[in-house]
């Protein structure tokens, strides 16, 4: 009897089904198209030619989009991208060279992704932060960055730890810095009830038997709130490395 083979991921996407940071029209039509694997995962990434058609509306239709992009005329972290369903992240740099724009990928309430608009210093590099870290053959630390990327280090140079941000210079991926997880820190909360809130790291309480480790950021327009340590994203020691959304500390 022949083995039944499996049939792997679906390729199709409902609408009705398309995680909740996705701000989309759900009854508009049916499927929407899906992120293609990459350095995002679904939950938290869309497809450049959403981004496009429905964040930028540089294109009116999937058809438009692309053809933009074959023509190579749309960049990500310095590199050309030709496909629609190419997904986007995080931090992820988005440049527009023949209009001499760029924007940086941030994440509001919901966790959906927020365009910011960056000069030109600053689409040369993002922010990566550390989710995972090993050692590996030939005496090196190997760190797992957010956006599927592995930096290597020897081990004879400085440690990082697991939810430090990396700087890494764009389109190389040469480190160029580092920040740490710290009081004093500048970080935000990128899931969560307080995803999208940026401010000071002012406590870190370490994780106890049953609870996990959280921080204290503050002040946001006046509050404070404490977000899981899983959840906060460093980016800058004493002032902010990366240009925030308006009300953000500066």
């Amino acid at each position: 009897m022949a083995k039944v083979g499996s049939k792997g991921g679906s390729r199709h996407l409902k609408r009705l089904a398309a995680p909740r940071s996705w701000s989309i029209g759900r009854k508009e039509k049916k499927f929407i198209e899906k992120p293609s694997p990459g350095p995002h995962p679904l939950a938290s990434s869309v497809t450049l030619g959403f981004l496009l058609t429905s964040v930028f509306k540089y294109c009116k239709t999937a058809k438009e989009a692309r053809r933009v992009l074959k023509s190579g005329l749309v960049r990500v972290d310095g590199l050309a991208r030709r496909t629609t369903d190419f997904p986007i992240g995080l931090m992820d740099v988005v440049e527009f060279p023949t209009i001499g724009e760029a924007y940086r990928m941030l994440v509001g309430a919901r966790q959906r992704l927020l365009p910011v608009k960056i000069g030109a210093e600053e689409k040369s590099f993002k922010l990566c932060r550390i989710e995972s870290k090993k050692v590996v053959k030939g005496g090196l630390f190997s760190y797992g960055l957010h956006d599927g990327r592995t930096c290597l280090q020897p081990k004879e140079q400085e440690a990082f730890a697991p939810g430090w941000s990396l700087k890494i210079g764009l389109p190389e991926g040469e480190l160029q810095g580092h920040v740490r997880l710290q009081e004093g820190a500048v970080a935000g909360a990128i899931a969560g009830k307080n995803c999208g809130r940026w401010g000071v790291i002012e406590e870190i309480i370490p994780p106890k038997a049953g609870a996990e480790g959280l921080a204290r950021i503050g002040p946001f327009q006046g509050e404070r709130y404490l977000a899981p340590l899983r959840y906060v994203f460093v980016v800058g020691d004493s002032k902010p490395w990366i240009k925030l959304p308006a009300g953000a500390p500066g």
